[in-house]
């Protein structure tokens, strides 16, 4: 059974709400330290119970009409791989949403992050109408700092984090991108 909501496709992705069925792949994707240790905001060990949660939650978004989060799947077998979305962080500016994703270590190296991140732009900025979106990586993780350049987004120096990286980096580089004029 499909769940409601948004569904953004490109060539070989289906960006969806999260569904039941993708809980026990979606745990084992996440739960994986080398994709974890990554995603500071993740719990690590990542449980169903964890998965649970947030499924629910993306869920209520997308039936409420106002998603901001998606299970990146692929579009030939609608399988998850990881997930993307936009959010924010308390003081953000309301108008400049933070790009987050993750895909499972299996599925690295393919380009679907880059197509993944393209969609959840285009999407922000076209459906959304978000002036800017902003992304911050730990300073270790340059494969995602090619990704974010090679969409578009450029270095716009520094943040200090609220907590550390999982790599134990106080500072992150930030990155920005401002909706083209049209």
């Amino acid at each position: 059974m499909r769940a409601p909501g948004v569904v953004i496709e490109t060539a070989r992705l289906r960006l969806r709400a999260h569904r039941e069925a993708d809980l026990a792949e979606m745990a084992a994707l996440i739960g994986n330290w080398q994709v974890a240790r990554w995603v500071s905001n993740v719990p690590h060990p990542y449980t169903e119970d964890h998965g649970r949660w947030w499924i629910a939650g993306v869920q209520q978004e997308h039936a409420a009409g106002s998603p901001l989060r998606f299970a990146i799947a692929l579009k030939d077998s609608d399988r998850i791989i990881g997930g993307a979305g936009l959010d924010g962080d308390p003081g953000d500016a309301a108008d400049e949403a933070a790009l987050g994703y993750w895909l499972g270590e299996s599925h690295w190296g393919r380009g679907y992050g880059r197509e993944a991140v393209a969609a959840i732009i285009d999407y922000g900025f076209r459906t959304l109408g978000l002036p800017s979106i902003r992304a911050y990586t730990d300073p270790a993780n340059l494969r995602s700092q090619k990704v974010l350049r090679h969409c578009g987004l450029a270095s716009a120096g520094e943040i200090n984090l609220a907590k550390p990286t999982r790599n134990g980096a106080s500072r992150a580089p930030l990155f920005r991108i401002l909706r083209p004029v049209r």
